[in-house]
């Protein structure tokens, strides 16, 4: 923790981040930094939710945490289609370029989180849910997501 602010280690570069991105690569759940998660489509975000400043007269909240939608692409293509708006004209209102929009769409690449809000306010959607911990699959094992060394290490010992 730094300054109360959890800190995730990214599992291919090794870099300290305060979101991770949690994915599935070849079966292996991975936390990863926005850097070498760029992409690939998130499972769940972690730390975000702590960025934000604290509200002390709204309620506590749960044991949840926010995480992509797992058609974020569909959803863009679909209400930037239904305003009858080309990928260009919205790349341009959001001061991105066409080939980023068009490669969210397909889900080749994750949007930061910079870009998230630019699409969600540009189009009025949201492309971020609350989701319950210890609910986003059966492969989760607690709170930290697996490593590459303890998936590792899990195989050798099946063996």
């Amino acid at each position: 923790m730094l300054g109360g602010v959890p800190v995730y280690d990214c599992d291919i570069c090794g870099r300290s981040t305060p979101i991770a991105y949690v994915v599935e690569i070849e079966g292996a759940r991975m936390s990863l930094c926005e850097k070498c998660a760029k992409g690939k489509a998130p499972l769940q975000v972690l730390g975000e939710e702590k960025m934000r400043p604290v509200n002390r007269h709204a309620p506590a909240a749960g044991p949840e945490e926010k995480e992509m939608v797992q058609d974020y692409g569909k959803r863009i293509r679909s209400a930037r289609e239904a305003m009858g708006m080309p990928a260009k004209v919205l790349a341009e209102r959001i001061n991105e370029k066409e080939s980023t929009l068009i490669r969210v769409e397909n889900q080749r690449m994750l949007p930061d989180e910079t870009l998230r809000k630019k699409l969600e306010k540009e189009l009025g959607i949201k492309l971020m849910e609350q989701v319950q911990k210890g609910k986003s699959g059966p492969a989760q094992h607690g709170s930290e997501p697996v490593s590459l060394w303890d998936a590792a290490v899990k195989k050798e010992k099946k063996q």
